[in-house]
């Protein structure tokens, strides 16, 4: 099932969204050049890859970042699943698996939302980088998915940094034995607002 945010039908008959399918094109400044030759002025770009993310994002990618699609150990380096540290203002939601692909999506683009608001600023490179090895190294021993990005079996703890990140309580559950014995569902991470 596809959820679509409010408005987005008519923000896109008003041309504030705009779609465009290309096989080639470039980032410019504030805007994108295609292979047609037209351009087009962005503040945010989404790349609807589909199926096989990994392979499209290299075909797609202009140099030199197609080269830091992929880290040595084979998985994309993503910083919260969300950021590759070596590729400067993009940010990859869906690409990483988990249990509820959809509370994990929601959290990670409320995440996005607030570092793209300044509501919380990243580590340095080599913070985050640290960060992504140590979570692959636990992926490589606990699941099956190692060459794919794959939070599962972390995800209570992945969403508690999502929460801590944005200033939020780590723990949502109105008293410990919930929190020790409840599965966590999207209905647990209600809307709050960022904090500074």
């Amino acid at each position: 099932m596809a959820i679509l945010p409010k408005n987005f039908f008519s923000e896109a008959d008003q041309g504030r969204i705009r779609f465009k399918k290309t096989s080639k094109w470039w980032f410019l400044e504030n805007r994108l050049e295609f292979d047609d030759g037209s351009k087009l002025e962005a503040d945010v770009v989404i790349l609807a890859t589909g199926y096989d993310g990994k392979n499209k994002l290299k075909e797609i990618m202009p140099q030199p970042f197609r080269n830091f699609i992929e880290g040595i150990s084979g998985v994309m380096p993503l910083y919260r699943s969300t950021t590759n540290p070596i590729i400067p203002n993009m940010a990859f939601v869906g690409y990483v698996e988990t249990v509820s692909n959809l509370q994990a999506a929601e959290l990670r683009c409320k995440w996005l939302a607030g570092l793209t608001a300044d509501a919380f600023k990243l580590p340095s490179n080599n913070e985050m980088l640290d960060q992504i090895a140590k979570e692959v190294e636990v992926m490589r021993k606990t699941t099956r998915f190692y060459k794919r990005h794959c939070s599962s079996t972390f995800s209570i703890d992945y969403n508690d940094k999502l929460c801590e990140d944005m200033g939020w309580r780590s723990w949502w559950k109105h008293n410990w034995l919930s929190e020790a014995f409840s599965p966590y569902t999207s209905q647990d991470y209600k809307e709050k607002s960022l904090t500074k």
